[in-house]
């Protein structure tokens, strides 16, 4: 770790009198102190030297380091270029030491780990600076999260319900007295009316999902799998495609069972909706001393390989007109992912274009099951 240093000219002997002594004691003291706070500090001189680096400032600048780590020694002169790999930082600190103010502002980093940095170099005196810095790089990812959802959530909406009004206006203006029209326009107001409960029940879900609000009681995935699929096969009878489960034997989880059914139905949904007829959707389970993992195996349309890294995120769809045909919202899977990683487990695809996908979710046995 970066210590307080005296810095001595070359040649000259180190010093150690009573009066260094107690001043390196001092130094440590507020070392310590300032060790003791998240926030990343430093104190430079004038010339750009780090005089004192909290460990925070070291954990910050080590992760923004090329290298894997700083591995700095007591009394070795460190340049705030060279600690922090920050010429906007550098620059900063020049302004400041010209006009011997407080400069605020906001940095970013490129090397090796992109960062936001808000950063506030304050004089203290002709020639200490002290320097604050405080990673935005997180709250600034959550933001663009949010604002990409809200974007998407009102795309969503708009979309039905311009649908909807167009639709009403017509029939306003005459098309109630066409039996034909009007029937046609009441029928696709109906449905769109369906498309906005459904989003509305998932973004619920979703809200929930990321609450990571579970009830655990010990669940039976087999007859999760087995509930499921006879509830969807109505749907499976008419799109001509035959669903195999080969769950066969219990599998306990610690779970919510109301949860594992909405992924199940989500997923043995979503292979029915893209296999094509006479196609067939499968389901069977592998196990580990400690995990149970269930894959749902379609012989569909499968997924590019551009879109997989995707596949799991709100709203993202990798076939747009075909998914917004079948009913489909774009949440379906992140609902999935967020409840597996709220049991703990985790979700996975794995899929070749026009020969089908296989989805994945990984959940821990329950006790009563590890145990045998």
């Amino acid at each position: 770790m970066l210590r307080p240093f005296f810095a001595h000219g070359p040649g000259e002997p180190k010093k150690q009198s009573p009066d260094r002594h107690d001043l390196l004691v001092e130094a440590n003291r507020w070392q310590t102190l300032l060790d003791s706070t998240d926030q990343a500090i430093l104190v430079s001189d004038s010339q750009g030297t780090v005089k004192i680096a909290n460990e925070a400032a070291e954990q910050l600048f080590g992760e923004l380091q090329p290298s894997a780590g700083l591995a700095k020694s007591d009394n070795t002169i460190t340049t705030l270029l060279s600690f922090t790999v920050s010429s906007g930082l550098d620059s900063m600190l020049r302004q400041s030491v010209a006009s011997h103010e407080t400069i605020d502002s906001e940095i970013s980093t490129l090397h090796h780990i992109p960062r936001s940095l808000q950063v506030r170099i304050v004089p203290v005196s002709d020639d200490e600076f002290l320097i604050l810095l405080h990673d935005l790089t997180e709250l600034k990812r959550l933001e663009r999260v949010r604002q990409d959802f809200v974007a998407n959530v009102s795309h969503e909406l708009r979309t039905p319900l311009t649908s909807v009004r167009a639709m009403a206006e017509t029939l306003l203006d005459g098309a109630l007295e066409d039996r034909a029209v009007s029937s046609r326009f009441l029928e696709t107001i109906i449905r769109e009316a369906d498309r906005l409960v459904r989003l509305s029940s998932d973004l619920l879900e979703l809200s929930r999902a990321e609450a990571c609000d579970v009830r655990h009681t010990v669940v039976d995935l087999t007859v999760v799998i087995h509930d499921v699929a006879q509830r969807l096969s109505d749907k499976a009878q008419q799109n001509l495609i035959t669903i195999s489960n080969k769950l066969t034997r219990p599998l306990y989880v610690l779970a919510d069972y109301d949860d594992l059914a909405q992924v199940a139905i989500n997923l043995l949904d979503n292979a029915i909706s893209y296999t094509p007829h006479n196609g067939q959707v499968s389901v069977h389970a592998q196990e580990s001393s400690t995990s149970v993992t269930v894959s749902v195996e379609d012989t569909g349309i499968g997924i590019a390989a551009h879109d997989i890294p995707r596949i799991f995120e709100r709203f993202y769809r990798a076939d747009k007109a075909r998914s917004r045909a079948s009913g489909g919202t774009g949440l379906g899977l992140s609902i999935v992912k967020h409840i597996v990683e709220s049991h703990g487990g985790h979700v996975s695809v794995t899929s070749e274009y026009n020969k089908g996908s296989v989805f994945k979710f990984t959940l821990p046995k329950s006790p009563l099951q590890a145990g045998l």
